[in-house]
């Protein structure tokens, strides 16, 4: 990352997506460990949706089948059934397996260290973001989504935000790289690192998909 790089997508933005055109941030599940991390999995190559269907749908009936609008106890989470969770999500994969066990998987690492509700989530700790990324399927990119979604500053450096970087720098480069681009373009433009990223992920996932690639 240089000085150069900055500059160059800060002028990109300013061009392409001027302030006035960005999405707001739809705010994630903040104090609701639980509906975070079951939209931070099952966002992994998924339609977000509405409050009825997608990735929210999903929240929405899991929020239903445990009887509260603030899910926020891991230790109930970790506590589910596998096949039990899936019938209230969805039958989606990641990397062969479900998404619902790998929630369940994930919601007993960090449970494990003491991560029970949204309060005691770290996002800088390296303890609680290995007990996520070494469930099979899941990786940094979702972990750093999970603390975006409970309130923390984040970028979530997905398939969308790399090809605008991409675009915007005439390059290539890794989601590492154009995580920490994409913070000091945020401070540059006066905006959370967090509004930011939705506001490109949003823009770019409304855009014809090249040749060979989907929007799911």
């Amino acid at each position: 990352m240089s000085e150069s790089d900055i500059s160059t997508l800060v002028e990109f933005i300013q061009a392409e997506l001027p302030r006035d055109l960005w999405k707001p941030w739809p705010g994630g599940w903040p104090e609701q460990i639980e509906a975070a991390l079951i939209d931070a999995v099952l966002s992994i190559a998924a339609q977000y949706g509405t409050p009825e269907n997608g990735v929210r749908g999903a929240v929405s009936r899991y929020r239903k089948a445990v009887g509260t609008d603030r899910p926020d106890d891991l230790a109930r989470l970790a506590a589910y059934d596998p096949d039990e969770l899936q019938t209230v999500l969805n039958d989606q994969k990641v990397s062969g397996r479900t998404k619902a066990s790998a929630i369940i998987e994930a919601a007993g690492n960090l449970l494990a260290l003491g991560v029970k509700t949204a309060a005691d989530l770290d996002a800088h700790d390296p303890a609680q973001k290995r007990a996520y990324t070494c469930v099979h399927g899941l990786g940094p990119v979702t972990w750093e989504y999970f603390g975006m979604l409970l309130g923390k500053p984040g970028v979530k450096a997905d398939r969308w935000i790399l090809r605008f970087v991409r675009r915007g720098l005439g390059r290539e480069l890794a989601s590492a790289e154009a995580r920490s681009l994409l913070h000091e373009v945020a401070d540059r433009l006066d905006a959370m690192p967090t509004e930011l990223d939705h506001a490109i992920w949003a823009y770019e996932r409304e855009r014809q998909p090249p040749e060979g690639e989907t929007t799911e």
